[in-house]
């Protein structure tokens, strides 16, 4: 769907619409587009087919509903090259612009930096549903130690991959790969917008590649292959704006618009440097399922149209932040310490599953373990000795996600667009809206990776001493609280084996 803003790449002649720039020309007689018609009391979005003919005043267009339903003349009317609104009641699967695949958008980030807030926000914008790509937020019952949005926050966004296991199975990164790309086909096949969320590395990994460590062909591999594909591309009328188009959208767009026309070694130069180096972004498929057939031109044998983003934070800021977040999930016993409290008894011992190794709930399970050997007895010391190993274990993290997330090494890391996260959401929201609607091949508007990678490495070598302050376990009046709670339920629970869950 196009929207009504102006665009000056269209131009008109003879009496019918036609577009200019990198899709070379074509008419436009028949395109679906979105107008908003203003009314007394609200103002609706409609779907129309427009016939598009010039006058004196400008351009007009005789419009007619997409169901067949009444016409109407619009005049001073124009079409924009870019997407801007998407009628969230239409059907059909939502798919890149120019392109058969479907778009997902996915929001990667450290811990504690807000990303479920900016997807639920963007789900609302773009008509999207959230896939979690978080390895803890899988499991049922675990949801304060995982930071899972409650049901009442997420606004009525659907959420995919939330609470699907329980803690006592095991559930794995080829899994979730499976299950995440499952719902992924679900939601566009329900004409709206996947949106990926989470911190959880090996997860995007598989769910982007299809496995990790994935190789890439050879070169003998992809000579032949490229070489197949300029043959067919050769053979056919419109060959040449199709080799563009795929050379765009592949990642070298600047290379593709300024060929001399059927220059085909050139051409499968640039392609053969892209596919080599793994940095494909979409016309060819990931590394895992390479190949080059079904391609005529108009349906690309490729993946899903990835729009990466990193959201990114000072780490001072981020530490102090995650410090104090770590306090909230104690503050209250009925939160994290419940939590750990529910896997002991149903039999879940420390660092012996994923579910009883994630972030937060192996130091508290361990924590009560003691306290059950001791007949729920504790000491302000102990508790606090927790609390700074569960602190730093979780800034140890983002340590982790920031390393991998400025690696070159992998093709994958390479698609996430960094940004920053301590700019007013609004922003962060309007930037990823038009992203979204950008077309294959045209360049992001989003700057500063690079910079904010440089950053980030420095930053780290300046926070190699730093110490957490505690601001809400300050003294005892606070933390007598907790370890009486601690004492009353954990007191007379044992730790017979004979319940223990063996994985």
């Amino acid at each position: 769907m196009w929207t009504s803003r102006a665009c000056t790449c269209l131009s008109s002649r003879s009496g019918e619409l036609v577009a200019g720039g990198n899709y070379g020309r074509q008419h436009w007689e028949d395109r679906f587009s979105s107008v908003e018609r203003g009314g007394a009391e609200r103002m609706e979005l409609v779907v129309v087919r427009a016939k598009v003919a010039v006058g004196e005043n400008g351009w007009s267009a005789r419009l007619l509903t997409e169901a067949g339903g009444g016409a109407s003349k619009l005049a001073c009317l124009k079409f924009a090259g870019t997407l801007d609104k998407v009628d969230s009641r239409s059907s059909g699967k939502v798919t890149g612009l120019g392109t058969q695949k479907g778009r997902v958008v996915i929001i990667a980030g450290p811990t504690a930096v807000g990303k479920s807030r900016v997807a639920i926000d963007l789900a609302k914008q773009l008509g999207g549903e959230i896939i979690s790509a978080d390895s803890i937020q899988v499991y049922q019952g675990l949801n304060v130690g995982s930071a899972k949005t409650p049901l009442h926050e997420r606004e009525g966004i659907p959420h995919h991959l939330v609470d699907i296991v329980p803690p006592t199975e095991e559930y794995s990164a080829s899994q979730f790969c499976k299950d995440a790309r499952d719902a992924t086909k679900l939601v566009l096949d329900r004409g709206r917008v996947p949106i990926v969320v989470g911190g959880t590395c090996s997860y995007l990994r598989w769910y982007m590649n299809g496995k990790t460590g994935a190789s890439y062909p050879s070169s003998q591999q992809v000579n032949a292959a490229i070489e197949g594909k300029i043959r067919r591309l050769v053979s056919h009328s419109r060959g040449w704006e199709f080799a563009v188009h795929m050379l765009a959208q592949a990642g070298d767009p600047d290379t593709a618009y300024n060929l001399a026309r059927n220059d085909w070694h050139r051409f499968g130069q640039a392609l053969q440097a892209i596919l080599v180096s793994g940095q494909s972004r979409g016309v060819f498929p990931s590394p895992h399922n390479y190949k080059l057939d079904h391609t005529d031109g108009s349906e690309w044998d490729c993946n899903y149209d990835f729009q990466c983003y990193f959201l990114y934070q000072q780490r001072a800021e981020l530490y102090r932040w995650i410090d104090l977040r770590c306090e909230h999930m104690l503050v209250d016993p009925r939160g994290l310490l419940q939590e750990a409290a529910w896997l002991l008894d149903i039999g879940v011992m420390p660092d012996t599953s994923s579910a009883s190794r994630g972030i937060g709930y192996q130091e508290a399970m361990e924590f009560l373990v003691d306290c059950r050997r001791t007949g729920g007895n504790t000491t302000e010391e102990r508790f606090l000795a927790f609390l700074s190993g569960f602190q730093h274990i979780s800034r140890s993290l983002v340590k982790k996600q920031l390393k991998w997330f400025r690696s070159d090494q992998h093709s994958d890391v390479k698609q996430f667009h960094w940004i920053d996260a301590s700019q007013p959401t609004d922003q962060i929201l309007e930037a990823l809206r038009k992203e979204y609607w950008r077309r294959p091949g045209y360049p992001s508007e989003l700057k500063g990776s690079d910079a904010m990678k440089e950053a980030s490495y420095k930053e780290g070598k300046t926070l190699k001493h730093y110490k957490a302050k505690n601001r809400i376990f300050t003294d005892s009046t606070v933390i007598s609280p907790v370890l009486r709670w601690v004492k009353q339920t954990q007191g007379g629970r044992s730790l017979s084996s004979r319940n223990l869950v063996r994985f």
